[in-house]
């Protein structure tokens, strides 16, 4: 993002005058700078592309092709969290370290917005990226599913899965950020949590037992959607 300017200056010191919060004046500004030939195009063009690549690993190639429809449409909207959480670590990572490095911070605490305002406003736009993600992800999940009766169960859980964690990953990127004296550190610290919670949901079962392996799952968010989603689109199992 390029951060905010002095005309973005102008336009929240307006608020005081006009009819709309604060909060929805940065959103929009962020938005713009998000969207706009932003870092959320680029890592959601991105996305797409892994989409599209492991979608057609799955139904093209001679082996993987054997996997039943439920296990495509598990192992396609378990993908699609994770790689969107990623998207919500980097923007988040870089919602206040990035303004400060390039000294545009100051400007934006300098208006007489309260500050839960412009926290607000950026934890809105920074969240975007995850409805765009999961539309993206339903026509892949629709083709690979093969008309099987589970897909409108499997899109339900893993837009709410999603809708869940997004938010809680996007706000945890942007406490680090704030924290953050360089937008390097910022990143460093979330990609970090964020590997320390992706790789115990590729170990095997074997590999999670014990005290440890067990509180380790209970206390991964990774881990707990994608055992709910495992449970519900392969096991057949309901909620209750």
């Amino acid at each position: 993002m390029s951060g905010t300017t002095l005309k973005d200056l102008n336009d929240i010191q307006e608020v005081s005058r006009s009819v709309r919060p604060t909060w929805w004046v940065v959103f929009l500004r962020e938005l713009s700078e998000l969207w706009i030939w932003g870092k959320a195009l680029t890592l959601i063009i991105l996305y797409s592309i892994y989409l599209g690549v492991s979608s057609y690993i799955f139904a093209a190639n001679s082996e993987l092709s054997l996997i039943p429809p439920k296990e495509m449409i598990f192992l396609t909207l378990s993908g699609a969290i994770n790689v969107s959480l990623f998207v919500a670590l980097i923007i988040g990572a870089d919602s206040f370290s990035g303004e400060r490095e390039r000294a545009t911070l100051e400007v934006l605490l300098l208006t007489p917005a309260r500050r839960r305002q412009i926290v607000a406003g950026k934890f809105f736009a920074s969240v975007s990226p995850w409805p765009v993600a999961m539309l993206i992800a339903i026509p892949y999940t629709v083709v690979l599913s093969q008309k099987d009766p589970i897909l409108g169960t499997a899109l339900l859980w893993g837009a709410i899965l999603g809708s869940l964690l997004s938010p809680a990953f996007t706000g945890f990127a942007m406490i680090v950020s704030l924290w953050s004296a360089s937008n390097r550190t910022s990143l460093f610290a979330s990609l970090t949590v964020y590997i320390l919670f992706y790789l115990p949901v590729q170990f095997p079962g074997t590999a999670q037992t014990g005290t440890f392996g067990r509180l380790l799952k209970q206390l991964n968010p990774l881990e707990g959607a994608d055992h709910f989603l495992e449970k519900i689109i392969v096991n057949n199992r309901t909620v209750n």
